[in-house]
């Protein structure tokens, strides 16, 4: 079982929502409509007080194998594509030349109440997935979840800042989200390519 733990923006992009703001070296920009293919996932975090995730920024560190220039995707909960009873999230979406591609890192920002607390995976998670010309590949859904700390003067649960990551499948809901956000492309293959075991539970444990 493989485990996850954790300048220039160009029009490669496919719309993404304004809850998830991605940002792509400007190499990328070089690619040809005969050399795209396309990525796409989703960013969520549960609802549910005190493990609640939405106080938490989530960023997605991906790189091409065996090149440096870093694309990011960061999730700050400010808008979502959908909502349940315990999660909301959003679709990512982004045209990439096809190739080898690893989420190689897991980033997260957020507050225990008196300051800002940063933390991140190790940076070698290699993580991989790939990209095919005219291929749509679907690498899963990242839950984010905050771990909890309890007051020691009130005895109360609370979010302590720190993130918890949790990996799944949510193949039929984000088939559906891409196929209405992008129309032009419903007929293009839509390939999952798993990261990890369903339900894997991944957590960010080296504060920076």
């Amino acid at each position: 079982m493989r485990i996850i733990f954790f300048l220039y923006t160009i029009t490669l992009l496919l719309g993404c929502s304004s809850g998830v703001d991605i940002s792509i070296p400007e190499k990328y920009g070089e690619t040809t409509e005969y050399n795209k293919g396309y990525l796409t996932g989703s960013l969520s975090a549960t609802t549910v007080w005190p493990s609640s995730g939405e106080g938490l920024v989530t960023t997605l560190y991906i790189r091409q194998k065996g090149h440096n220039d870093v694309i990011t995707l960061v999730n700050n909960n400010a808008d979502s594509d959908f909502i349940t009873d315990s999660l909301k999230g959003q679709l990512f979406s982004l045209a990439l030349p096809a190739g080898e591609y690893e989420l190689f890192c897991i980033g997260f920002k957020g507050s225990n109440g008196s300051k800002t607390i940063t933390s991140k995976s190790r940076n070698d998670l290699g993580l991989a997935f790939s990209i095919e010309p005219g291929r749509v590949t679907y690498i899963g859904q990242f839950i984010t979840s905050s771990l909890v700390a309890k007051s020691k003067l009130w005895n109360i649960e609370y979010p302590s800042g720190y993130g918890v990551i949790t990996y799944s499948n949510a193949y039929s809901r984000d088939k559906a989200l891409f196929d209405e956000r992008h129309p032009d492309l419903y007929n293009l293959a839509f390939s999952p390519e798993p990261l990890a075991e369903k339900n894997t539970r991944l957590i960010s444990t080296r504060p920076e």
